[in-house]
């Protein structure tokens, strides 16, 4: 049956404009049962947040425990000033350690010597003492020179001028003499005048002319230095006075009969003098003079 059959006017063709219809309503979905709570996530080593504490907190008992370690090694071993001396335990000789000898020191011990201050002359040479009087070289008159020379070019603090002598050529030799300014020491060239150091009455000698040479002082016996006075050298009692030339100058002997070839060889003092004043002490062989 059509439209018209109806009577009604024919439906017109879809334009395509015309509204939708409506569309059926779709009922409610039920509503989705709750899902249950997951548990909770375990911390991952290294991750953020509070999973770092307890590493922290770790770090830090290790900084404090080796803090107290050190501190009470420190204490343990250092000395206590307060603690009273007491007894070591005796130990077994046998198996002890060896103990650690004691470094020297640096300061001077009583049994050193220390540099030369004095040079004193007796009867059998001369020697080099320190400001305690300890002996630092001893030289007699037989010794070879070599090392009296090293001794008093070190302590007079320079080196002497060297020259020879010439002797007689029969029975007095020829001299090597070393000189420094005050002080001279002779020493025998041997063989030379038909004399032998190992038997001559007067192997080596020495005189000088002034109290102090470098840093050194020259002690002579009986008290008589360079300027003492000719009464003070009668006053010391010489054995034996000697005129010497028109000038008025006198010599002065003491301890005439010391003089000995010796063991070991020994000389007299001679002063020598202006007439006035003493002006140089000689140590050499002067028997008879």
């Amino acid at each position: 049956m059509s439209w018209s059959d109806l009577g009604l006017p024919e439906a017109p063709e879809p334009s395509g404009n015309e509204a939708p219809a409506p569309r059926p309503r779709r009922e409610p979905r039920p509503p989705k049962p709750p899902k249950p709570p997951k548990p909770p996530r375990e911390a991952r080593e290294g991750g953020d947040g509070g999973s770092r504490t307890p590493l922290i907190l770790g770090v830090i008992a290790g900084v404090l425990l080796v803090a107290v370690v050190v501190t009470l090694g420190i204490a343990l071993t250092r000395p206590s000033s307060d603690a009273s001396p007491t007894t070591p335990p005796a130990s077994d000789p046998a198996t002890s350690a060896p103990t650690a000898q004691p470094t020297r020191s640096a300061t001077s011990s009583p049994d050193e010597v220390g540099a030369p201050v004095a040079l004193q002359l007796a009867g059998t040479g001369f020697t080099l003492v320190d400001a305690n009087k300890k002996t630092a070289f001893t030289y007699q008159w037989r010794d070879k020179a070599d090392g009296a020379v090293a001794a008093l070019t070190k302590a007079f603090g320079t080196a002497p001028t060297q020259r020879v002598e010439a002797g007689d050529g029969s029975s007095y030799p020829d001299y090597t003499i070393y000189q420094w300014d005050g002080f001279l020491l002779y020493d025998m060239v041997d063989g030379t005048g038909g004399a032998q150091r190992a038997t001559f009455t007067q192997p080596s000698y020495a005189t000088f002319s002034r109290n102090e040479v470098g840093k050194i002082e020259m002690t002579a016996e009986h008290g008589v230095s360079i300027g003492s006075t000719v009464d003070a050298v009668r006053a010391a009692r010489p054995d034996k006075e000697i005129p010497r030339g028109s000038a008025g100058s006198i010599r002065f002997v003491f301890d005439l009969a010391r003089s000995k070839a010796g063991p070991p060889v020994e000389y007299s003092m001679v002063v020598d003098t202006d007439g006035s004043a003493v002006t140089a002490v000689l140590y050499y062989f002067a028997a008879g003079s």
